[in-house]
């Protein structure tokens, strides 16, 4: 059971390898957004060979009628029903970046969707949308018996983000499903709230669904997570290692909490061990230090990148 210690110290949860999760949790590598320019499209084709579960995420097919906005929510609804499951979870994702309430009722229907995806994502549109029922529900079943509705749950809270909920996913996370675990994680990560440090940080160094907790760590973005992601760079998994490293170079934000970069202090400690990382055997572990360098504003961490992807 994932655990924060009483006082800061060590903890964690089950040592078991990352799952692959049914959702953005399990991407085996940090997804990017897939552009049109030839240049990168080679250079994701290349993170591809580096990586062949390397995530992209395509664009929502109905952008257009987004861009029209309330006067293109009937030709969505209509959608809903379409017969192709991308068309129908495209479309349930415009309604709800639309928020228009005349959805509202058709995205109930889509509740009951035979595609999991859809029905998740119906969730997620009727909060945005404003739905006062579903968001105690969802929250609810973060206490569901059956891990297969706590793990839906946490997904539609960390598409929300809403920090409301970080106390009811820290109570989730004190589990030994590996499966709930990586889907808690990564919600909270999502939620980006400092309050869930203590619980992701003692299930690292438990090795419980350590790579998910490394990714979460780095969308938290707090410098109080470097001296535990440097530990997990010696981590046996090559998942570990390379979320470890790359969520090092995440970690961006001052003891105010404003964007700008890691303390000089966790700085010099993070930029010898990536730098070590340069060198580890896994080409997808050194591509994520090269990554993590550049973005903490070292030279030579774009330069590896380069011959990391060029090799």
């Amino acid at each position: 059971m994932a655990k924060a210690p009483a006082s800061k110290s060590k903890g964690g949860g089950a040592p078991k390898a990352r799952p692959v999760a049914p959702a953005p949790p399990a991407a085996a590598a940090p997804a990017m957004a897939a552009g049109r320019d030839p240049a990168l499209d080679a250079v994701l084709s290349a993170l591809r060979r580096v990586d062949p579960s390397f995530a992209t995420f395509a664009e929502n097919q109905f952008r257009a009628q987004i861009a029209r906005g309330r006067e293109a929510v009937p030709e969505l609804i209509a959608a809903l029903d379409d017969a192709d499951v991308v068309r129908r979870i495209d479309a349930v994702e415009a309604l709800g970046d639309l928020r228009d309430t005349r959805a509202l009722r058709p995205l109930r229907k889509k509740l009951d969707d035979a595609s999991p995806t859809v029905r998740r994502q119906a969730a997620v549109a009727l909060v945005k949308i404003g739905d006062q029922q579903i968001f105690p529900e969802v929250v609810k079943s973060l206490r569901d018996p059956d891990p297969r509705l706590v793990v839906g749950a946490a997904l539609i809270l960390g598409h929300i983000g809403d920090q409301s909920v970080v106390p009811n996913l820290v109570e989730a996370f004190k589990t030994n499903n590996p499966e709930v675990g990586s889907a808690v994680a990564w919600a909270l990560g999502r939620c980006g709230d400092e309050r869930a440090l203590p619980w992701l940080i003692a299930a690292l160094r438990g090795g419980f669904v350590a790579a998910n907790v490394c990714e979460a760590l780095g969308r938290i973005g707090s410098p109080k997570a470097t001296a535990p992601l440097i530990e997990a760079l010696a981590s046996a998994v090559d998942d570990v290692r390379a979320y470890a490293a790359r969520a090092l170079g995440m970690l961006r934000r001052d003891s105010g909490g404003k964007i700008g970069g890691l303390g000089v202090m966790a700085r010099n400690q993070a930029a010898p061990a990536l730098q070590k990382a340069l060198q580890d055997p896994s080409k997808k572990v050194r591509l994520c230090a090269a990554i993590a360098l550049f973005e903490l504003g070292e030279k030579m961490g774009g330069k590896q990148l380069v011959r990391e992807l060029t090799a």
